[in-house]
């Protein structure tokens, strides 16, 4: 599995000296404005957990506020991918001053799953913002298990 880090965590392990202080003055006003969320200038990456069985992976993603028609799921290749776009609009009126607010972003995210997966017995579900995909397989079909041997003292 492909591990992605924010450009903010590369930048401030790769170049540190240099961008230490730089970086210390970012948190410091983010932590002022009351803190915001890095995906949304970097595109949103829903949480995700994978559950491995005997018989099947099931994947949950988290998609509040999202329905069937605004996500994609594909199975390619031995890799689920669960795709789709999120828009969002609030408006509020206060004390004469409204506001409207708009945020649209796509997402993406893959996960290589085991070899003999049954790509026709796939099933995804999405209730209470969450998506829930059960991917059954056949363990017969994939790789053996291979013991680890413990050489003597």
């Amino acid at each position: 599995m492909n591990v992605q880090t924010s450009p903010a965590a590369t930048t401030a392990r790769g170049v540190a000296p240099f961008f230490a202080p730089l970086q210390r003055e970012f948190d410091r006003m983010r932590a002022e404005l009351g803190g915001f969320d890095l995906s949304e200038m970097f595109g949103p990456s829903p949480r995700m957990d994978l559950r491995e069985s005997d018989d099947s992976v099931e994947l949950s993603v988290e998609l509040p506020g999202l329905t069937e028609k605004d996500v994609k799921v594909e199975f390619r290749d031995d890799v689920l991918t669960v795709s789709g776009e999120k828009k969002s609009t609030s408006e509020s009126e206060e004390k004469g001053v409204r506001m409207l607010e708009r945020r649209y972003g796509a997402f993406s995210r893959s996960v290589s799953l085991p070899t003999g997966v049954k790509a026709d017995e796939i099933k995804a579900t999405l209730k209470d913002g969450v998506l829930t995909v059960v991917a059954p397989f056949d363990p017969a079909a994939g790789g053996r298990k291979v013991e680890i041997q413990v050489k003597g003292a």
